[in-house]
């Protein structure tokens, strides 16, 4: 038998659950995409990461590249607010 409090879902509200945060960061990120030309950017930050991009590097190497990419656009798109 499954004990029913374990079993049920907490409800968290959008602020608990960081979807207001998450739509700030979305909207910095679509600003500064719109001026940067994001294959040289994924370029830029595999370099100097020292990774290769591309279906030979791991999924972890490619997140990693894909994370700095947002982390820079991220800071990109707040400083054009």
């Amino acid at each position: 038998m499954t004990n029913k409090k374990n079993s049920q879902a907490k409800s968290y509200s959008s602020q608990e659950n960081g979807s207001i945060g998450g739509n700030i960061t979305k909207q910095a990120v679509e600003r500064a995409k719109k001026t940067t030309d994001t294959a040289a950017l994924k370029q830029e930050v595999a370099e100097e990461l020292g990774i290769t991009p591309g279906k030979n590097a791991t999924a972890q190497e490619n997140g990693r590249i894909g994370g700095e990419m947002t982390k820079k656009l991220y800071n990109k798109g707040k400083k054009s607010n």
